[in-house]
């Protein structure tokens, strides 16, 4: 029947929309819809998977370089140091040329370095390897053995005794070199970077340590040479991508080394000279740098690690920019280049074969809706028009059965069949009532499983709002922490800074009263009365030792702030490498006013049985305060055996232990206290499980600690314990976490 609206006073009739458009339009706009959107995701989630990754591997990349270059030179600077320090101390003689070249010679078959060298007046002894695995030689000069100011070169057998000599450099000045001059005028530990003037024009970084004697005269240098080259080939094993790069440059954009072939320096009039890295011959090493110096308003802008991207030839290039400083002066930039298209060209071929498949299943889906649309219109069309001719008095009129679509040839069955069905009606409708009231047993039951199942969720909702609020506590309790030792330091540094110059002040100031009482020994009367009402010689004695008391107190101080600060950790939200040891005395430090004796009992013994650990990755900050918790537990748990008058009752001990297996790190507390049973141990972890007085225990230390150890750093923490025999728990993290590619 036609729908109908008013208009202007008129019923205007509406036109029909015929059945097989309802049919087919929103089947296919449906489908055209999650095409196109299809299509839009699956582009942007390949965009974001590729920022996301890029990011990833630009930072794991610029790790990789920096921990080669910390391990690649603190070989040389450790033996510059090693050898200038050793001869300050007398262990080793300056002028024993030969004993120091066979050392040399011994040093090079154990350390990574390109060639060890000590200079002392006109004396020159080294060795080392002029080309790449080429054998060690030795060389000397010495004026005032030979005679001569030539450089001789021996060659060496497999112990390291000199062969063969053969005069490498005439009439040899080291005084003029650059690395030399470099270090008389620091007169401290420094780098040198220098170009060789022949070949093979090696760029190398000299790792030079003043030697002095006890006037500050200058004795000798010892230095350590090491051939950039070689960063150069670590940068070209790494393949950071099919068309991507790296490179390393100093602050004036000078190319220190990169993953190309080529050199960082150009032969101009037959000498090398060193090339700025906006003038390499690779193409992105340019760009990059250009970007880097515009964008950073000067490289020497660039404090921190910072992740760029720009556009060069048409193409997105993903940057990363890292500083690596050494403490005896280094300070370059490393740079990692990605460009896009390494990662988006398949992603780009996975997202057109998408579109087309997508394109494909919108052309078979509209034929589908066609024809499903005309078979299921035409039999209705019929039911209409016998439904016609029934209301017109044809009651004569039936609807053919046999139809391919079972629900219309149902239709049409219990439309011939309608006035039969009219007096079984009343029948139906008791049979509707039973089902009815078996739908309702029915919902009941499944209401009361769901309100279980809603009791169990706002059950899981309480526990882990707990937790929140617990972690918030600690997140607070960090924060209020670091800010109190924050506050705390200045003014303390500020009083133990200047309690050496009030110490002389008051020595100097006794040493006065002292020579006025020497020379004047009859003093006025007035001195001599108010000398006796201050005591002036208890107040001579005592004084030094009142300023020692304050000195050690600003001391204590001190060590509880850096404790203090180094528990909260707030700098170190991220994973890092951090020092175990480190963590865990700066934990007992806090805790330690309840390890010392008191009046009422005596104090806790604490046994550190530390291993050698390497730097472990992990969260600092939640690692400390499952240290925290577990200490505090293990205290609560020894307190009861704190008793003085019991004569025979053991000491009460608190035994860290660590030790490194496998690649993990074990770290073991016990203690010897009272223990615990089986039931209480196995629901130790278990949220708001305590066995402490109400109001004194959440329950949830030891839960979040659970969490923190074998979640957030994927490690385990277990504990055993016996009534009478003590607890122990251990706790077992990796070295390196793994890489989170979700």
């Amino acid at each position: 029947m036609f729908n109908r609206k008013k208009w202007n006073g008129k019923v205007k009739h509406r036109r029909p929309v015929s059945l097989r458009a309802i049919l087919l339009i929103p089947f296919v706009l449906q489908i055209a819809g999650a095409v196109a959107l299809t299509g839009y995701l699956s582009l942007r989630n390949g965009q974001q998977s590729v920022n996301q990754v890029a990011s990833r591997l630009r930072n794991e990349y610029s790790n990789r370089i920096n921990q080669h270059l910390e391990s690649y030179l603190v070989s040389a600077r450790h033996l510059s140091q090693m050898n200038g320090t050793a001869m300050e101390l007398g262990l080793l003689n300056p002028k024993d040329l030969d004993g120091l070249g066979h050392l040399f010679w011994r040093q090079m078959q154990i350390y990574d370095a390109g060639y060890i060298n000590f200079v002392a007046d006109d004396d020159f002894v080294a060795a080392g390897r002029f080309y790449p695995n080429s054998p060690i030689t030795i060389d000397l000069m010495s004026p005032r053995k030979y005679g001569t100011k030539d450089v001789y070169s021996y060659t060496t057998d497999q112990v390291g005794n000199r062969l063969r000599s053969q005069t490498v450099v005439q009439n040899y000045d080291f005084k003029r070199e650059r690395w030399y001059q470099a270090t008389v005028k620091a007169g401290k530990p420094t780098w040198t970077l220098f170009q060789w003037e022949v070949e093979p024009y090696y760029l190398s970084l000299a790792a030079s340590y003043p030697v002095y004697d006890a006037k500050r005269n200058l004795v000798g240098i010892s230095w350590t040479e090491q051939r950039l080259w070689e960063i150069s080939q670590f940068l070209q094993r790494l393949n950071v991508s099919s068309t991507g790069g790296t490179f390393i440059i100093e602050r004036n954009g000078l190319l220190i080394a990169s993953s190309t072939r080529d050199e960082p320096f150009a032969m101009v009039n037959g000498r090398p000279k060193r090339l700025s890295a906006s003038e390499s011959q690779d193409q992105l090493i340019r760009s990059t740098v250009n970007y880097l110096q515009q964008h950073f308003a000067g490289l020497d802008q660039i404090q921190k690690a910072e992740q760029v991207d720009f556009q060069s030839n048409g193409e997105r290039q993903f940057v990363q920019v890292t500083p690596w400083q050494d403490v005896w002066g280094i300070d370059w930039l490393i740079v990692v280049v990605m460009p896009e298209s390494d990662f988006m060209g398949q992603i780009n071929a996975y997202t057109r074969t998408t579109i087309l498949l997508c394109l494909g299943a919108l052309a078979l889906a509209t034929l589908l809706g066609l024809y499903t649309s005309r078979w299921i219109a035409k039999p209705l069309l019929q039911l209409n028009q016998v439904s016609k001719a029934i209301a017109a008095g044809q009651l004569d009129q039936s609807v053919n059965e046999s139809n391919r679509v079972g629900e219309i040839g149902e239709l049409a069955k219990s439309f011939n069949q309608m006035a039969q069905q009219l007096r079984a009606s009343f029948g139906a409708l008791e049979q509707a009532n039973r089902e009815l009231e078996q739908a309702n047993e029915e919902l009941e039951t499944r209401v009361h499983a769901r309100t279980e199942e809603l009791f169990s969720a706002l059950q899981d909702l309480r526990r882990t709002q707990a937790q929140l609020v617990q972690t918030e506590k600690m997140s607070s309790l960090g924060q209020m922490i670091a800010g109190i030792a924050h506050e705390i330091n200045n003014p303390v540094n500020f009083i133990h800074g200047n309690l050496n110059h009030a110490r002389d002040y008051i020595r100097d100031l006794l040493a006065a009263v002292q020579l006025y009482q020497k020379h004047y020994p009859s003093p006025d009367a007035e001195i001599v009365q108010h000398s006796e009402d201050v005591d002036l010689d208890f107040l001579t004695g005592d004084l030094p030792k009142l300023l020692d008391s304050m000195q050690e107190g600003t001391r204590r101080i001190r060590e509880i702030v850096l404790s203090l600060r180094n528990f909260s950790r707030l700098d170190e939200a991220e994973k890092k490498h951090a020092d175990i040891h480190e963590g865990i005395d700066s934990t007992l430090l806090i805790l330690e006013h309840r390890l010392k004796p008191k009046l009422d009992r005596p104090g806790i013994e604490v046994i550190k049985q530390y291993g050698q650990l390497p730097l472990v990755e992990c969260y600092p900050g939640p690692l400390n305060q499952v240290f925290m918790n577990i200490f505090a537990n293990a205290i609560d748990a020894l307190e009861p055996c704190l008793q003085f008058t019991s004569s025979v009752s053991r000491p009460a001990t608190l035994t860290i232990t660590t030790s490194t297996v496998q690649d993990q790190v074990w770290i073991c507390i016990a203690d010897n206290g009272m223990g615990m049973t089986e039931a209480t141990r196995s629901k130790l972890f278990d949220p708001f499980f305590t066995t402490k007085p109400v109001g004194q225990g959440t329950g949830l230390g030891l839960s979040i600690s659970y969490q923190i150890v074998t979640e957030q750093h994927h490690g385990s923490l277990s504990c055993t314990s016996a009534p009478g025999e003590g607890t122990e728990f251990v706790i077992a993290i990796p070295i390196r976490q793994l890489p989170n590619l979700n």
